[in-house]
């Protein structure tokens, strides 16, 4: 998979390991899936295809024991919004791939989706059906530069009030998250 932004730099990706997983019971990054944490594998498959892994979460260092490069949650009460604001601080200029851990999977073609749709007049592509996905989405740090998106603590009033390309969510495979542990499969 080819996931380089143009001068072939490393795409700048961050996975949001964040949160306090209260539906989930403990601590998602670390569930297993596939004989490995869901933070671990996803860093690993990130990596293959050109990405510069770093997480985000309350802690620095937190996932240092999975080869998980992490950095401190700025906003560690805000939820995703405090996590990509803490991306883009942290990313200095330019696009962001930013995606959650409890992702089960992040195909190549969706970020070559998205990918193809990065242009200037964007602060942010991401997948949409009756409502946003935000990960994986791209942000670019130019969203940190305008108080509106950030106004109301939400991923989704960010993303409808920043100029984001809406590409069709993917059906083939859908997007799915592990919010419980029932949700593994």
């Amino acid at each position: 998979m080819t996931t380089l932004l143009p001068g072939d730099a490393p795409l700048e990706t961050y996975i949001l390991a964040g949160g306090r997983s209260a539906r989930f019971g403990s601590d998602k990054a670390r569930a297993v899936l596939d004989h490995r944490p869901l933070i671990q594998r996803q860093a690993e498959h990130l990596r293959a295809g050109g990405c510069r892994v770093r997480a985000v979460a309350r802690t620095v260092g937190a996932y240092a024991d999975l080869g998980v490069d992490t950095i401190g949650d700025l906003e560690p009460d805000r939820g995703p919004v405090g996590g990509v604001r803490t991306a883009l601080t942290h990313r200095g200029e330019g696009w962001a791939l930013i995606t959650s851990c409890d992702l089960l999977e992040i195909s190549p073609a969706w970020i070559r989706e998205l990918l193809a749709a990065v242009s200037d007049r964007f602060e942010a592509v991401a997948f949409r059906d009756d409502r946003w996905q935000p990960f994986p989405g791209l942000y670019h740090t130019r969203l940190l530069y305008r108080p509106e998106p950030w106004a109301h603590g939400s991923l989704q009033q960010l993303l409808d009030r920043a100029v984001t390309a809406r590409l069709p969510a993917p059906r083939d495979p859908a997007i799915r998250q592990a919010n419980r542990p029932d949700d593994l499969p």
